[in-house]
């Protein structure tokens, strides 16, 4: 008997919570609910008139939703929660399609019912957000941004191209690049630092730098070619070419020279050595002439802490 009772207070709880989370969402007005004020109302009238085409020709149903705020939540998560209060689309096709813009947060999601996901796979509904409707975003033209993705998910839906699994898979595969403006500083400054120690190693025949310039800016720049290859190979590659030779010329005057050699100053010493605060145990025959006179036990470090990313991530914002 207590374990029924327990059963029943359970699932009221589970009920008046569920009911409690449906009534912070708002209630749909029409196909075209512009909660957040940001599409103009020729705008709106139009896109319903579309949307209204669609459902007569296809069933498939397409909503939008501009809202005020996510209330705390992730673009994804209230997507997900808002199509599921909304019901967008027929029982037992699930065909409906709900846009999401979030102007305040500046972040968008198009959630797709399981009835279209082959006909809309994720890959393509990124790009219909990248290349529709976030460019007049950045402009704050919402209206226009919002026109023209809706008008580029309509055209999709009505054509209903199912895609095989392999399609979807290589759709779902492509990745935009990364913005020139985030790329070329970032991996830039890598680069930059990297290549002129590389410069200045091999002209001043010092291992440290050598190593440590390689390494410092050629593996930022391998990366860099995964996330905008155009970028890399056109601005990051002649930028490490001429850092190099910036550091090769730094690397033939004395000072430089003698610095990193550890040889106070003086560039009398013509082989490989190591450098950088080590002992001179030179890389080449000089090596066994200056193995004797090595008692520093002082060791290189870098000022960073040793920390390491993934580097991945993705989202729908502008």
């Amino acid at each position: 008997m207590r374990s029924r009772t327990s059963f029943f207070v359970t699932a009221w709880l589970i009920l008046a919570a569920s009911l409690a989370w449906a009534q912070t969402f708002p209630k749909p007005t029409g196909r075209i609910n512009d909660f957040a004020g940001v599409i103009d109302s020729a705008t709106a009238a139009e896109m319903d008139r579309q949307l209204d085409l669609l459902e007569q020709r296809t069933t498939s149903e397409i909503a939008v939703a501009t809202v005020k705020s996510l209330a705390g939540m992730q673009i994804d998560e209230y997507a997900n929660w808002l199509f599921k209060a909304w019901a967008v689309g027929q029982a037992g096709k699930d065909n409906g399609v709900l846009v999401v813009v979030a102007p305040t947060e500046r972040k968008m999601k198009i959630e797709v019912g399981y009835g279209l996901e082959g006909v809309l796979p994720d890959g393509l509904s990124g790009q219909i957000i990248r290349e529709d409707f976030t460019p007049r975003f950045k402009a704050n033209d919402y209206s226009g941004g919002i026109r023209d993705g809706v008008n580029k998910l309509v055209q999709v839906v009505e054509k209903h191209q199912v895609f095989t699994p392999e399609e979807i898979k290589k759709i779902n595969s492509r990745r935009a690049d990364a913005p020139v403006y985030v790329i070329v500083p970032f991996f830039g400054f890598f680069v930059t630092i990297g290549f002129i120690m590389l410069g200045l190693g091999i002209r001043a025949k010092t291992g440290f730098p050598t190593l440590f310039g390689a390494t410092f800016g050629g593996v930022p720049l391998l990366m860099s070619l995964l996330f905008n290859f155009s970028a890399a190979v056109w601005v990051l590659l002649p930028l490490a070419a001429v850092m190099a030779l910036v550091g090769y010329r730094l690397g033939g005057r004395p000072t430089w020279r003698g610095a990193f050699r550890d040889t106070g100053g003086k560039s009398s010493s013509t082989g490989w050595v190591m450098g950088g605060g080590t002992s001179r145990s030179s890389w080449s025959s000089s090596r066994s002439s200056s193995s004797s006179s090595s008692s520093s036990s002082s060791s290189s470090s870098s000022s960073f802490g040793g920390g390491s990313s993934g580097g991945g991530g993705a989202s729908g914002s502008w």
